[in-house]
C-alpha cells in the first residue's frame, strides 16, 4: 500500500508540433453579403488549392496530396443613422469581424487536407493580392498532433521561397 502512495503519475510531455509545407496551385476568391434584421455583413473566401511537398515528421501517405487553406475575412454594417449618410439605407462604416486573426482547425484524410483561419481585413486582402499574382509560393502549417483526422492549427507562414530547414 504504501509503494501505491509514493508512485506518482508522470505529465505526459507535450506533443511537439507537426507541420506542413505545400506548394500554391490555384487561388479561388468568392464574397457574399446578407441582409439581417438589424444590419448588413459579408464575407469574403479565398481558397488557396496547394500541393503538400514535406512534412514534419514525415507522414508519406500525404505527401503529394492536395490540401486547401481557406482564408476569410467579414464585416458587419449596422444599420444606423449615419449623419454623413445622405441617402437609403443609411447603413454605418463597417466593423470588422474579428478584429484579429483567428486560426481554426487542420483536416488531414486519405483524399487531402483543409485548414482555415479568419483574418483582420488588412491583411486578408493584401495576402489576396498576393496570392493571386503568384508572388506567395509556399504555406507552411503548424498544428498539434491530429486525433481521427482532425487538429488545431497553430501557425500559418505565407512565402515566396520555401523556409529553410534548421
Amino acid at each position: 500500500m504504501a509503494n501505491k502512495e509514493r508512485r506518482r503519475k508522470r505529465k505526459a510531455l507535450p506533443e511537439p508540433e507537426r507541420t506542413l509545407l505545400a506548394t500554391v496551385k490555384s487561388v479561388t476568391v468568392s464574397y457574399y453579403v446578407r441582409n439581417h434584421g438589424d444590419g448588413v455583413s459579408d464575407e469574403a473566401i479565398t481558397d488557396v488549392l496547394c500541393d503538400i511537398v514535406a512534412m514534419t515528421p514525415n507522414m508519406p501517405k500525404h505527401l503529394g496530396k492536395e490540401v486547401t487553406c481557406s482564408l476569410m475575412c467579414s464585416r458587419e454594417y449596422g444599420r444606423v443613422d449615419d449623419p454623413d449618410e445622405k441617402h437609403w439605407p443609411r447603413i454605418g462604416k463597417g466593423q470588422t469581424v474579428p478584429e484579429r486573426p483567428f486560426l481554426l482547425n487542420m483536416r488531414l484524410g486519405k483524399d487531402g487536407g483543409f485548414f482555415s483561419a479568419y483574418l483582420p481585413e488588412a491583411a486578408y486582402w493584401a495576402l489576396q493580392g498576393d496570392l493571386k499574382n503568384g508572388r506567395l509560393k509556399f504555406i507552411e502549417a503548424s498544428f498539434i498532433k491530429p486525433h481521427h483526422g482532425g487538429s488545431d492549427l497553430t501557425s500559418i507562414n505565407f512565402s515566396e521561397t520555401p523556409p529553410q530547414e534548421p
